[in-house]
């Protein structure tokens, strides 16, 4: 009698469970990795943060900026949008260095993902340089090495950025992150003339929105119209016509405003706020409520909305296991006739952010507005590091001392492996590309702590993680029927 392998046996068991279930089963080709970029703009390596100085070697005597010298690691970057095949990729970042500025940057890859080469910025909300003052000389308010030093002020320029290609025309989406208008305005809109090695062109070097500066400024004039506080748009449904898009909708304080307030039940606050208190990041109460929704378009600056997509979060939810708020970035797979994948980034009170970056899932639907969660809170493709908790009836924390049930999140180890120390903080915007006929190459965005302040050094990296699918996500078929592997 011929003896399995212990990996042979895994395999065995992963291809049982999707044919038991259904569903695609993912697991890992390897742990997870920081991805490196050659050339751009200024990156965390050359910065003085490990001294309480966020922005050293952000410019030379004479204030120009001085740019990444050579192949660092990629920070501080993150919402990877990523496009292509195989070994060769296309990549849109948002560059967000804290507090100092803000662009959209292009950079394309030829070994799927692991390295990437800078190729242009765009709607730069300053080029000033950082005045490198520290808002508190004798002593910190806040842990961390001199959190506060003023550098520019904000970082609050055009992001979340999106192209989409659509009746001739290539657009780029970015939000407008300006006081009174993130989360209210429409997505704004750039088209593009892409040319070899400048998949930019056309959109501005500078920023053309309102700032926090100029906040009375109305939105720019071409943006989009009937998607409901877009917070920017996740995918594209492949094979569509009109185009379908899943994007992010976005409250602000939306569970104690308005027509969306939520009973003191279902608020964070209720339950959560000694725990922020007296966690070492200070959190406070988040009241965001989050979506993510379907839309469709012919044109691609005129939407209209389709609903919300069931099945993935409940704003109401107020357990350490519950998914309170969705992100915007993600991946959107077309599996066969009438099945698709969703990659998604989700979080809840235990984080206090509704940006939603606790965990990195994994869905499926037939009609793109009802879904199943295959990998969740509890079994996640990625994860920050776990959570130890006692918890009450209602999974939210008890007071020290309580009686309650022990619990732990994630309860399975994560699809990736264990949490590193780069997304120890902070997991989320999955954004997807085939390699090939079973296998795709994820990007996504990790923080060494939640916050950045409290780890100026390492925040908003770039990972990579190869996925093996259970199923063949590409096919060739002879139904007519135009699938990923016929686009």
């Amino acid at each position: 009698m011929k003896k399995l392998t212990l990996a042979a046996l895994l395999a065995s068991a992963f291809v049982c469970a999707s044919a038991q279930d259904g569903h695609v089963h993912w697991k890992r080709n390897g742990a997870p990795t920081e991805v490196t970029i050659t050339g751009g703009p200024w990156t965390l390596e050359q910065s003085g943060a490990g001294v309480g100085l966020k922005s050293v070697g952000y410019c030379d005597a004479n204030g120009n900026q001085i740019g990444n010298p050579g192949t660092e690691r990629m920070q501080p970057y993150y919402f990877p949008v990523v496009s292509g095949r195989g070994k060769y990729l296309q990549g849109y970042f948002d560059w967000r260095p804290k507090d100092i500025d803000e662009a959209v940057v292009a950079a394309y890859s030829t070994d799927a993902g692991q390295s990437w080469t800078f190729q242009q910025k765009a709607l730069e909300l300053r080029t000033t340089c950082p005045d490198q003052v520290n808002k508190y000389p004798n002593g910190q308010k806040e842990p961390g090495p001199d959190p506060n030093n003023s550098d520019n002020g904000d970082d609050d320029g055009q992001g979340h950025q999106f192209v989409l290609n659509i009746g001739g025309h290539t657009y780029l989406y970015t939000l407008e992150r300006a006081n009174n208008h993130i989360d209210s305005d429409d997505l704004y809109i750039h088209e593009l003339s892409p040319q070899p090695g400048l998949p930019l062109n056309g959109a501005p070097e500078l920023n053309d929105g309102p700032t926090d500066a100029t906040s009375s400024e109305p939105e720019i004039a071409t943006h989009t119209t009937g998607l409901l506080n877009p917070d920017g748009i996740l995918g594209v449904v492949p094979g569509s016509w009109p185009v379908k898009i899943i994007y992010e909708q976005k409250i602000l304080d939306g569970d104690i405003t308005g027509s969306t307030a939520l009973p003191a039940s279902q608020l964070c606050s209720t339950y959560w706020s000694k725990y922020y208190a007296n966690n070492p990041y200070g959190t406070k109460t988040n009241d965001d409520i989050t979506y993510l929704r379907l839309a469709e378009t012919s044109d691609g600056i005129h939407f209209k909305d389709l609903g919300i997509l069931q099945g993935l979060n409940n704003p109401g939810d107020v357990s350490l296991t519950g998914t309170r708020w969705l992100a915007t970035a993600g991946t959107l797979l077309k599996l066969d006739r009438d099945r698709y994948g969703l990659f998604f980034s989700g979080g809840g009170c235990v984080d206090g952010d509704s940006d939603a970056f606790h965990y990195i899932g994994y869905a499926e639907s037939h009609d793109l507005l009802h879904w199943t969660v295959v990998y969740g809170i509890n079994n996640p493709i990625l994860s920050t590091a776990p959570i130890t908790m006692t918890v009450d009836q209602n999974g939210a924390p008890v007071a020290s001392g309580g009686s309650g049930t022990t619990i732990t999140i994630p309860a399975n180890t994560p699809v990736a492996g264990n949490t590193l120390g780069f997304f120890n903080g902070r997991v989320y915007g999955p954004s997807g590309a085939i390699y090939n006929r079973d296998t795709l190459t994820i990007l996504f965005a990790g923080y060494h702590t939640q916050k950045p302040k409290y780890g100026l050094g390492d925040y908003r990296t770039i990972g990579r993680l190869s996925l093996h699918a259970s199923q063949p996500l590409v096919r060739d078929d002879d139904d007519g029927w135009r699938d990923n592997d016929d686009r």
